[in-house]
Parts: C-alpha cells; sequence; structure tokens
C-alpha cells in the first residue's frame, strides 16, 4: 500500500521528476563524453600533445568533483520533493524505517534510469560532436570510439556510487527525522545579521587575494612553476571573502536605497538573505568553474588561431616540388591566391648547382625573425625580406632554409651551390625545376595542399620524418598539435559550462518547495503574478550574473599565464568570442531555470479579492 501510495506521488509530480531526470541524464551523458576520450589510452596517446594524458587525468578529477557536487544538489531537490510526502505518511502511521527503505530505492533506481539514458545520449552527443571537431580542425580519429566499453563501465559504476551513498544518506535523514520536522524542513534559515566590520575586512582582504592572484599569473616569468599554486590558492580564497562580504553588502545597499520600495524588491531582497550562506558558497564554486570553462575555451581556440602566425615564421613557401610531375602540377594549378616561382638546377656527383642569374631576376623570399639577446625570437618583428644569390648564400640561415625545400635525400647527401648563367650551361647535366610555391590562405587551400603533400609523400618517402617540401610541413605539425589542445579546451569548456550551470540551477531549484508558500501568500494579498514573475526574474539573474562577473575578470587577467609565457600572442580576439559563445550558452541555462521556477512557486490561479 505504501509502495503504491510513492508512485502515486511521482506520477502526481511527473513534470517535477522530468526536471530531475533530465539534469541527471545530462550529468551522465557529459561525463560519459569526457570519459569515452580520457579512458581511450590508444587515442590520447594518438594526439600530438605529450601532456595530454595529464591534462585528461586531472580534466577527469576535476570533473568528476563538479558531478559530486551537482549529484548533491539534485539529490537535495529530490529530497525536498519528497519531504512533505513521506512526512504526511509518517504521521498516518508509516514507519520511518520502511520510509527510509522507499526512499532509498527511490534514489538508486533514479540514478540507474537516468545513468542508463546518459549514457546513450552521451554516446550519441560524442559521435556528433567529436565528428564535428575533428573535421573542422583536421585531427586524425585513430583509435577513437563514441560507444566505449571502458567508459561506459566507469560512467556506471560512478554514479551508482555516488547514487547508493546518496540514497544511503536519505535512507538516514528519513529514519532519523520526525514527522514534523519533515514537513517543517523548509521553515527554518541559517541567516544570521552580518558584522559589518567583519564584511569590511573580508572585502577588502578579498580584493588583495585577487590582486596577488592576478599579479602571481602577469608575473610567471620571474615566480616560475610558483605563479600557478600561489594563483590558485589566493583567487580561490579571495573569490569566496568577495562574494561572502559583497554580496552581503550589496543587498544590505539595495535594502536601505528607494529601489526597495519599488515592486517586491524588499522580497526579492529578502529571499536572498533568507539561504546567504549556501548561496555563497555555490556563487564561489561557480564562479571558479565558470572561469576554468571560459579559459580551457579561449586558450584552446587561442592556440589554434596561433597557427597561421607561427607557420609564417617558417616560411614563405608553402610548398616546394623538385621536378614535378604533371599529376603534381595539376594538384599545384588548383591551389587558389598562389605564387609560383621556378628556378633551374643541375646535379652532378654530391652538389646541386642553382643559376644565380634566376636568383637575381626573381629574389628568393626569406622571412628574417630577429632574435632577444637571450636568443629567443621576436615573431611580432618577424619580416620578408627578398634575396638575391650573393645575398642568399651568404646568410647561413637562409641558405638553411632553403636546402630544407629539397626532398630528404637530398638533404642529407647533396650540397647546393649557385653558379652564374655561364658555369651553369657548362655543366654537363640535364637541367631540372624547384618549382615554389606561396599560398595566401592555407586553410582555404588545406586539403589541396595536403593531397599535394600526400602524393609527394608517396613518392619521395621521408622515412627520417624531416622537415621539407615547404612551411605547409609545418602548418600539419602545428595544426595536429594545436588542434589537440583546442580539441581538448572546447571538449573541457562544454562539460564544465553544463556541469557548472546545472549545478547553480538545480541548487536554486532546491528552494522551491518553501518559496512556493510564499509566493502563495503574495498571491492571497493580491499581487500580480506578472510582477511576482518579474521579481523571480531580477533574483535570479543576480545569482547567475555574479559569478559571471568575476569569472570573466579571472579569465581577462588569467591570459596573461600564457602571453607572459610566450604560448599565446594575441588571445583576446579568441577571449571575446569565446565568451560570446559562452553567454548564449549560459543564458539558455538562466532562461530555463527562470521558466522552471516560476511554473514551480508562482500559483497558477489568481486569488479573488
Amino acid at each position: 500500500m505504501l509502495f503504491k501510495l510513492s508512485i502515486a506521488g511521482i506520477r502526481s509530480r511527473f513534470k517535477d521528476y522530468l526536471v530531475l531526470f533530465s539534469g541527471l541524464v545530462m550529468a551522465s551523458a557529459i561525463f560519459y563524453m569526457f570519459e569515452a576520450i580520457s579512458t581511450n589510452d590508444k587515442f590520447v596517446e594518438s594526439t600530438s600533445v605529450k601532456s595530454a594524458q595529464i591534462v585528461f587525468v586531472f580534466g577527469a578529477i576535476l570533473l568528476g568533483l563538479i558531478t559530486l557536487v551537482y549529484v548533491s544538489y539534485a539529490n537535495t531537490f529530490l529530497l525536498t520533493m519528497r519531504k512533505h510526502d513521506y512526512g504526511v505518511f509518517m504521521m498516518l502511521g508509516a514507519r520511518p524505517r520502511k520510509i527510509g527503505v522507499l526512499i532509498t530505492l527511490e534514489t538508486v533506481m533514479i540514478g540507474l534510469i537516468s545513468t542508463f539514458i546518459g549514457v546513450i545520449l552521451g554516446a550519441g552527443i560524442t559521435q556528433l560532436l567529436s565528428g564535428f571537431l575533428f573535421n573542422s580542425l583536421a585531427l586524425p580519429t585513430s583509435g577513437f570510439q563514441a560507444i566505449y566499453p571502458k567508459a561506459i563501465v566507469y560512467t556506471f559504476v560512478f554514479f551508482m556510487i555516488l547514487f547508493v551513498i546518496s540514497g544511503l544518506f536519505n535512507h538516514r535523514t528519513f529514519t532519523k527525522s520526525s514527522a514534523l520536522s519533515l514537513l517543517k524542513s523548509e521553515s527554518s534559515t541559517k541567516w544570521k545579521r552580518p558584522n559589518k566590520f567583519l564584511l569590511l575586512i573580508e572585502a577588502v582582504l578579498g580584493i588583495v587575494l585577487l590582486a596577488i592572484g592576478y599579479w602571481a599569473m602577469y608575473q610567471i616569468q620571474d615566480l616560475k612553476i610558483l605563479s600557478i599554486p600561489l594563483a590558485l590558492f589566493t583567487i580561490v580564497l579571495g573569490t569566496y571573502f568577495i562574494f561572502n562580504s559583497f554580496f552581503v553588502a550589496i543587498l544590505n545597499a539595495v535594502q536601505k536605497s528607494s529601489l526597495a520600495s519599488k515592486g517586491l524588491n524588499t522580497f526579492t531582497i529578502s529571499q536572498l538573505k533568507f539561504r546567504i550562506n549556501d548561496f555563497t558558497k555555490i556563487l564561489s564554486v561557480v564562479s571558479l568553474l565558470f572561469a576554468l570553462a571560459l579559459g580551457a575555451i579561449t586558450v584552446g581556440v587561442g592556440f589554434a588561431q596561433n597557427i597561421p602566425e607561427m607557420t609564417k615564421i617558417q616560411g614563405v613557401y608553402s610548398v616546394a616540388a623538385k621536378n614535378p610531375d604533371q599529376k603534381l602540377n595539376g594538384l599545384i594549378g588548383k591551389l587558389s591566391g598562389k605564387q609560383v616561382t621556378n628556378y633551374s638546377f643541375k646535379e652532378a656527383g654530391k652538389v646541386i648547382y642553382f643559376n644565380e642569374d634566376e636568383f637575381n631576376s626573381t629574389p628568393y623570399q626569406f622571412v628574417d625573425v630577429p632574435r632577444e639577446d637571450n636568443g629567443s625570437m621576436e615573431t611580432s618583428k618577424a619580416k620578408v625580406v627578398k634575396l638575391d644569390a650573393k645575398e642568399l648564400n651568404s646568410n647561413g640561415e637562409a641558405k638553411s632554409g632553403f636546402a630544407r625545400l629539397l626532398p630528404p635525400n637530398d638533404q642529407l647527401t647533396k650540397t647546393v651551390r649557385f653558379v652564374d648563367g655561364a658555369q651553369f650551361s657548362a655543366i654537363q647535366s640535364q637541367s631540372g625545376k624547384l618549382k615554389l610555391v606561396k599560398v595566401a590562405n592555407m586553410d582555404a587551400n588545406y586539403k589541396k595542399l595536403n593531397k599535394i603533400s600526400e602524393v609527394q609523400t608517396a613518392q619521395t618517402p621521408n622515412k627520417q620524418q624531416m622537415s621539407w617540401g615547404g612551411s605547409f610541413f609545418y602548418y600539419t605539425s602545428l595544426k595536429s598539435l594545436f588542434g589537440s589542445l583546442e580539441f581538448i579546451g572546447v571538449f573541457l569548456g562544454i562539460a564544465f559550462l553544463a556541469m557548472l550551470a546545472s549545478c547553480l540551477m538545480f541548487k536554486i531549484l532546491s528552494g522551491t518547495t518553501a518559496d512556493s508558500k510564499r509566493y502563495e501568500m503574495l498571491n492571497k494579498i493580491g499581487t500580480r503574478r506578472s510582477v511576482a514573475k518579474n521579481s523571480i526574474r531580477v533574483q535570479i539573474l543576480g545569482l547567475f550574473v555574479l559569478p559571471a562577473i568575476l569569472g570573466i575578470v579571472d579569465v581577462a587577467f588569467g591570459l596573461q599565464l600564457f602571453v607572459k609565457s610566450g604560448f599565446l600572442q594575441h588571445p583576446y580576439p579568441a577571449f571575446g568570442w569565446s565568451l560570446l559563445a559562452f553567454l548564449v550558452l549560459y543564458c539558455i541555462y538562466y532562461i530555463v531555470t527562470v521558466a522552471i521556477y516560476q511554473r514551480f512557486v508562482v500559483p497558477k490561479t489568481k486569488i479573488e479579492k
């Protein structure tokens, strides 16, 4: 009988359970998406990032912690829905122990079903998202599988452990609580009147700690590895103090201003104060996760956007072909925005002779990159210079770069010499052509250039894996390296965004049971539904905007760590576009949260006066 009543209670709140299920399904889907990559050793090892394994391990741990917080809030949401129902059952004579067994089974079954659906959904999303990223980033897919047994096992084990623990916690909550305490569980508050002096100390300390953290990231060259733990410690602690002090200070200031008397502002402020301690913690966590998610995407995209600039300093010519055949010439002819230069040569013994008259009429183009006193290149000052035969022969770096345009076997066994036209004609050997192709946009010509590279590799084996044939060789290497970093960054960013926004959403929704009574009272005294809904929009907007602002500031300063360490040159354009896309997704979560919250707490029937 009790079981039937429990099922009836679930049916009566089917829409509420649908929200709970959808959130947990998304959590398990996101977790599976990441595990499908991080547990696939063959795929991780095939990436060009040597530290990818460490990145994935760190990401898995961090995502696991976020998931733990997420499930705890989802469990709180479940308890808020069931406490009143089970409290009524206990008032009617049901034994607490049996109630505890029911809530435990309900928790585990919800976890099992949502995880099962989440894994299926996660496999589908992984296939679609990875396929899109692999194609757009031109990454190899060797070893990658959207449906990966090891990831399925890890996901089920992890979530089942969490839900069993949650079930046992719920069992203890119901068996150790009286029926009256369950019915009145949402009526108490942890709010205490804040100490103004303590708030001032926390505000100053929070600003100082954040400033130290930002300074530490800026001084990465001087502090070395110490800058990272120092920044991590000070920013985490500073974030908590900022929210714990400024959040309360803002509420107090608004409450004393004329804004408090407008609409339901007094009620809205009181609502926020009612759970101030809990929201301070979650807002601090969300702010840090917001920075991590946005930072991961920005840095990943920033690395990828560095590819063209880093390729340019490797050489002007994208492709070099020694005596290209008809097939190769046909492929070169299909390139757009190209400039072709031909140099004649003759081979005699272990020497390749070039006609210097051709270099005098059509100078060789070389990328001159100045170096600082410590030997590092000043890439921002790189410029293209034109060299005739004499200048090219006297410039060791330029001549070495020219030799690298030749096939690997020629680089290893032959030397390059420049002779005048008369000497060149006197050499008893068949003349050949070295065709140099300069392409304005490698991205636009990527597929065509890659086809040329494949044909050249087939015709000229490169067992030594030497760089040759133009800057496209470096372009593909950089694209593989930074493309992998971009893939990791975007994947981590999306996972963190979904989890942090879901955590905040469930934290807000977990208080709807008690809040609905307050809005019912407002309804009875004649408050218009539109005014009540506007109060909810403002209240939730504050909870979403505050951590976002601090998270954005964290990333804006944090990017200097990569700039000063030389990993990124111009990260802020990527930051702007990443932020725009990020905020769109973040706003979707805000809109969904507002819609669900309003449906839960705003009475559907207007009380007539």
